[in-house]
This record gives structure tokens, C-alpha cells and sequence, in this order.
């Protein structure tokens, strides 16, 4: 059972300075993840453009991903995060220059999304993989959760900024803001001190310490049905917030203000989960938080589908990031308490995968169905076919309910 208190690893340094650089960063990105959506609806009136461009910035992951966790493995992820971050904020300045001179169009748009992907492909393993550099295993599910608890932050203030900026003084100013942002993020790297763990022995291969990663994972009675449900639950349930900026739009009918306050509510939600994560996870056991909310998503999602108002929306909103982000926090702690610091790269790298590189896949067919069907009758496809999905797993692992 859990044991850690939550707010243990900030009596590190590191964290804090870790914590503090990527609050104001995330929170960027946020702002610069609404504009966009907002932007994309807006030059195209067209659903399947939204799932096009999610489409772009996910296909990196599923090609990049595994290899990537390669390189987390054997290279120091404070090395890689500054490279990483770096050129995202060439990115978010390069977006910001376009729609300042009028001249972006949608396909500018699709091709920052994918260079964006490629970037988080190596940068989401290092993030998740670096906490245990930066803390200890001893404190590693309080890092974790306060992770967590600083992204879920962000999806508060972002969101909530980028509504306010979008109908005040457009998309780019929130682009720009993006890129300055990762200022913060980039110092504190540079200056904090990290302990460089001692790399993997032998030569990189990275096609057979793939394979390896792949192994232990498919063996792990708890990493492969965690895997699993991540899959199904990032391709399918909880790939819904694709449509929000043409649901706000069309179904809604308030574009800006109600798919800014959909995004700033689920943040909320988010938030709540992250600080309630630990708590509940030592309550009920991790395994039984995970099974319970794989289900209870689908049912939110069907919520949603349902909704006409702007108020309606927002609790639902706030009902999904709650239940997605608790499960996916507990998730990665589970994961990550399991695995050997000789495959955590790879194994991180893995999860990763399974929640960013076959994400662009349902997001695409999000998109193509919302076109041809309407958004909620898109949204509701998409729920019963999730849960199906996630109880048949569920039921065919049904030890992971027992995990604590």
C-alpha cells in the first residue's frame, strides 16, 4: 500500500525548481492547446480537421515512442528535456510569427502539430522517467502525484487564460505566450544539480532492448492489462475533448467562452483527482481505482454526448478530467513502483505509447465520424465501444482489482 505522504518531494530542491519551471511551461501549452483547437475550427467549420491535426501531433509517438525509451534509458533526461523543450518553443514562436502576419493556414498548422509530435515523443518519457532522478525511489509516488497535481494545475490556469486572451486579443497572443513560457522551464533546468544514474552496461541496440522492453512488459501480470486499458482508454473514451472546440461551437454555441470553460473545468476535475490520488489509491487499492474508473469514463462520456448548455457541459467536463486523470495517475504510479530502474525507459516509453501514439488513430476516426454523423452522436459511438472494450478487459484480468 501507498505510504508516502503526498507532499514529500518537495523537500527537494530539484523537484521544487523542476516543479515550479514546468507549472508556468504546461500552463503555456495549455493556452497554446485551446488556441489552436479554437483556430483550426475556425479556418475550417470542419470536425475532421480537429481530428486531422490531432492526428499529426500523436503519429510521432507510435513510430518514436519504443525507441525512445531507448535513448531515455542510456542518455541524462535533464540533457534531453533542454533539447526538447528548446524546440518546442522555436515551434510556439514559429505559430505565433504566423498567425501575427495573418498568413497561417491549416496545413502550417498540421505540419507544427507532427514536428511538435516529435518532440514529445522523446520529451513525455523523459518527464515521467526524470522524477525518479530528481527525488528518489523512496519518494517516487509522492513526485508522482505532485506531478501530476502541478499538470492538472496548468489545465486550470491555461485554459482559463486562453479564454480570456482568444476573445480579448486572438490566438496568436496565446501562441506567443506559449513560447516565452518555456523560459521558465529551460533555467530551471540549467540550474538545478541532478545525480546522473549509472547507464545500462554493453552496447546500444536499440532493436534488441526494445524487444527486451517489449518482453518484460507482455510477462508483467499487472504492466500488460495496465497497458491495455491505457490503450483503449486513450484511443477511444477519453479522446472525446478532440471535439470540444467544435461541440463549444456547434452544439454549444459559444465557441471561445464555453470550450475555454469545458477545458478549465476539466482541469479543475483533473486536479482534484491528482490531489486525491494517493489517499483513495491507499483506501481502495490502485487496481480497484483503476477497473472502477475505465468504466466510469464511458459513462461520463455518454453524459456529455447528452448536454445542450454551457453549465451542463462544465460539470461534465470536470466528471471526465476527474475520473481520466485518476485513472491515468494511478496508473503511471503503479507502473512505475513495478519496474526495474534497468527497463523503466523502455517500460515508460511503452505507456507512453499506448497514450499518445494510438490516440492520432481514434482521433481521426473521431473527427470523420462527427462529420458525418453530428458530434454527439460521434461522442456516444465512441463511449459504448470503450467501455465494451475496457470491461472485456477487465473481466479477462480481473486479478488487477485485487492490486493494492
Amino acid at each position: 500500500r501507498l505510504k508516502t505522504h503526498t507532499l514529500a518531494a518537495l523537500r527537494y530542491p530539484n523537484f521544487r525548481l523542476y516543479f515550479v519551471g514546468q507549472l508556468i511551461s504546461l500552463s503555456g501549452s495549455w493556452m497554446q492547446t485551446i488556441a489552436q483547437g479554437w483556430l483550426v475550427f475556425q479556418l475550417t467549420r470542419d470536425e475532421l480537421w480537429l481530428g486531422i491535426v490531432a492526428c499529426a501531433a500523436g503519429l510521432p509517438s507510435l513510430l518514436l515512442s519504443p525507441f525512445a525509451g531507448v535513448i531515455v534509458d542510456r542518455v541524462p533526461r535533464r540533457r534531453l528535456l533542454l533539447i526538447t523543450q528548446t524546440a518546442q518553443m522555436l515551434l510556439a514562436f514559429t505559430l505565433a510569427l504566423l498567425t501575427f502576419t495573418g498568413t497561417v493556414q491549416v496545413a502550417h498548422i498540421v505540419l507544427l502539430a507532427f514536428l511538435l509530435g516529435i518532440t514529445n515523443a522523446m520529451d513525455a518519457p523523459s518527464r515521467q522517467t526524470i522524477i525518479v532522478d530528481l527525488v528518489g525511489h523512496d519518494d517516487l509516488t509522492s513526485g508522482i502525484a505532485l506531478n501530476s497535481m502541478m499538470f492538472n494545475s496548468s489545465r486550470i490556469v491555461g485554459p482559463s487564460l486562453a479564454g480570456i486572451m482568444l476573445t480579448q486579443v486572438g490566438p496568436a497572443w496565446c501562441f506567443l505566450f506559449n513560447g516565452v513560457s518555456f523560459l521558465a522551464v529551460i533555467f530551471m533546468l540549467l540550474i538545478m544539480r541532478v545525480e546522473q544514474p549509472a547507464r545500462p552496461a554493453g552496447n546500444l541496440d536499440p532493436l534488441r532492448r526494445l524487444r527486451e522492453g517489449l518482453s518484460f512488459s507482455r510477462r508483467h501480470s499487472t504492466i500488460l492489462p495496465i497497458l491495455l486499458l491505457a490503450v483503449v482508454s486513450s484511443t477511444i473514451t477519453s479522446n472525446i475533448s478532440t471535439l470540444f472546440p467544435a461541440f463549444a461551437d456547434v452544439v454549444l454555441h459559444s465557441p471561445a467562452e464555453g470550450y475555454s470553460t469545458m477545458s478549465a473545468t476539466m482541469g479543475v476535475g483533473a486536479l482534484i483527482a491528482a490531489t486525491s490520488m494517493t489517499a483513495l489509491g491507499k483506501y481502495f487499492g490502485r487496481g480497484r481505482v483503476i477497473t472502477t474508473m475505465v468504466m466510469i469514463v464511458p459513462l461520463v462520456a455518454l453524459a456529455i454526448s447528452q448536454t445542450t448548455t454551457v453549465p451542463a457541459a462544465a460539470v461534465c467536463a470536470a466528471l471526465l478530467g476527474f475520473s481520466v486523470i485518476l485513472q491515468f495517475v494511478t496508473m503511471n504510479t503503479l507502473i512505475q513502483s513495478e519496474v526495474p530502474d534497468e527497463f523503466r525507459g523502455r517500460v515508460m516509453s511503452l505507456y507512453s505509447l499506448s497514450f499518445f501514439g494510438f490516440a492520432p488513430f481514434g482521433a481521426l476516426a473521431l473527427g470523420a465520424l462527427a462529420n458525418a454523423l453530428g458530434n454527439p452522436t460521434a461522442i456516444m459511438l465512441f463511449a459504448l465501444i470503450g467501455g465494451t472494450l475496457s470491461a472485456l478487459i477487465v473481466a479477462r484480468f480481473s486479478y488487477l482489482r485485487r492490486v493494492l
